[in-house]
């Protein structure tokens, strides 16, 4: 992690180094925006124990003074059962066009999962370099990491294999700088200050999604969306935001407000924390639950929910 971080570097748009866009693929739940978060340095991407917490393809960008790589996180690799779920998959294999490299992230299962082993069968067409990432290695109990190593290493599918834990940092810094010996030399098409694709409306709206999901159980997490109404900075410098928390029942609306309001009072509170740190201002953040009913059945409205076509 701190190494990826030295790496950076003040840089001019169109210098010449390496240019890459890079999918970061895998299983839900396995760490894929923690790994991002971690290599970007700052909090970009919402992160969740729950699975399928990424819905869209959110393109990171990372420019060091070697390179410039257009990140994209992809939803979990996950076997959908509803419309909302054909929707996030069709999102992740999506990730596979255009691009110049993957990362494909896997725990110290010390095999290869079934589901993996799904979904090489359909890369027989894939022309671009896949490097393995075995996360979350301070969990590895015994020999677990290296059966996991040797074990994806006879599939013959990766040009690398690379052990790291994105909570801790370990072994951040060599996956970049071997992700970045196999990108193509090219122009930089962004600023170097320039993070991500989103704007950020989309990013708050993520932002306050992630605390809804942290703190509500069962159905609830897979049954919201979050938009932004309205953004708007006052004189004063602070920065008034309305959003609505949209869910598909009656009943969850109630469990969202929670007793006397409290649920929502501590979303907002932690949506609010975040989204200061992002925006570098006083946030003034007023949240709304609205019922849209069975929006996760209806094609139409989980790609304007799910795609944030919003201010």
């Amino acid at each position: 992690m701190h190494r990826a971080e030295a790496a950076r570097a003040e840089t001019t748009e169109n210098q010449k180094g390496k240019f890459g866009i890079v999918a970061v693929v895998g299983q839900t739940n396995v760490g894929k925006s923690t790994f991002l978060n971690a290599v970007l340095g700052r909090k970009l991407l919402i992160t969740s124990s729950k699975p399928q917490t990424t819905r869209n393809q959110i393109r990171c960008i990372l420019t060091t003074d070697r390179a410039q790589i257009v990140f994209v996180d992809t939803p979990g690799l996950h076997r959908p059962r509803n419309r909302l779920g054909r929707h996030i998959l069709r999102e992740a294999h999506r990730a596979h066009r255009g691009i110049d490299a993957m990362l494909y992230l896997v725990e110290p299962w010390g095999k290869v999962i079934d589901a993996d082993r799904e979904a090489f069968e359909r890369w027989n067409r894939l022309e671009f370099p896949i490097l393995l990432l075995v996360n979350k290695i301070d969990t590895a109990k015994g020999n677990r990491l290296e059966e996991t190593l040797l074990a994806y290493e006879a599939t013959g599918r990766f040009e690398e294999l690379i052990p790291i834990s994105a909570t801790r940092g370990d072994g951040l810094g060599d996956a970049l700088e071997t992700l970045i010996g196999y990108l193509p030399e090219g122009d930089r098409l962004f600023p170097a200050d320039m993070e991500s694709e989103q704007g950020e409306t989309f990013l708050i709206s993520e932002l306050i999604r992630e605390k809804v999901v942290r703190l509500t159980y069962q159905e609830i997490p897979h049954s919201i969306a979050v938009r932004v109404k309205w953004l708007r900075e006052r004189d004063d410098g602070l920065v008034e935001i309305r959003a609505e928390i949209i869910v598909d029942r009656l009943s969850q609306k109630g469990i969202i407000v929670g007793k006397r309001g409290e649920l929502i009072k501590r979303i907002g509170t932690l949506a609010r924390a975040d989204i200061e740190a992002m925006l570098g201002s006083r946030v003034f953040l007023d949240l709304i639950v609205k019922v849209d009913a069975h929006w996760t059945r209806d094609e139409d409205r989980i790609r304007q929910l799910t795609g944030q076509e919003q201010l």
